[in-house]
């Protein structure tokens, strides 16, 4: 199966994600795809992403991918965060136009 080409509209959003800080800790952070409904070798899609750090998102103990239980008990389950960080990207394209900036 050939690999999937981002949209310029999926480019952008794992761009601003990559660029926010890390939805737990506000660390610098990398990109977590949401998986729902997806097997192992399927990417979920570009707009189902949020940003956590390495160690919220594969290395700790309480890390999305090691540790999802007590990910979820301290920080919420990832379709909220999800609804979350696409409120803040909104409120900062808002920002951004408010402005003349385009």
């Amino acid at each position: 199966m050939a690999k999937k080409i981002a949209t310029k509209l999926e480019k952008d959003r794992l761009n601003k994600i990559s660029q926010m800080g890390c939805y737990c800790c506000g660390r610098p952070s990398e990109v977590h795809h949401i998986r729902s409904h997806t097997g192992l070798s399927i990417r979920p899609s570009h707009m189902k992403t949020i940003p956590l750090c390495p160690e919220h998102h594969r290395l700790g103990k309480d890390s999305i991918h090691l540790g999802k239980k007590l990910f979820i008990e301290r920080y919420g389950n990832e379709e909220l965060i999800l609804k979350t960080i696409n409120k803040q990207l909104e409120l900062m394209e808002d920002a951004y136009n408010l402005f003349g900036e385009k």
